[in-house]
C-alpha cells in the first residue's frame, strides 16, 4: 500500500527500517529502486540493554536516559555481506 501511495502522490521519500530482514536486504541487493537502503539492529543493542537492565537491579547506578547506538547502513555496496538467504529473519 505504501509504495502505491508514493507512486499516487508523486511524492520522493525514502523509508528505511527493515532492520536487516532479508527480504529487505535483498531488495537493496537487486537494486530495488524504493529500497535503496537499509540498516542493522546490530547484537550491541541487545547487549546494551541487558547490561543496562542488570546495573540496574545490582547498583544504584541510574540508567534512566538516552542511547545512540550506531547502526549499520545496508547499500547496494555491501548488502552482500548482510544477506543471508537460509534466515528465518
Amino acid at each position: 500500500r505504501l509504495r502505491r501511495a508514493r507512486r499516487v502522490v508523486g511524492r520522493v521519500f525514502v523509508i528505511v527500517g527493515g532492520g536487516g530482514m532479508k527480504d529487505m536486504v535483498k531488495r537493496v541487493m537487486d537494486g530495488d529502486k524504493l529500497t535503496p537502503v537499509d540498516v542493522l539492529y546490530p547484537p550491541a543493542m541487545i547487549e546494551t540493554a541487558m547490561e543496562l537492565t542488570a546495573l540496574k537491579f545490582t547498583s544504584q547506578i541510574p540508567v534512566s536516559g538516552e542511547y545512540i547506538l550506531g547502526s549499520p547502513l545496508i547499500d547496494q555496496e555491501n548488502a552482500a555481506e548482510y544477506y543471508f538467504p537460509d534466515s528465518p529473519f
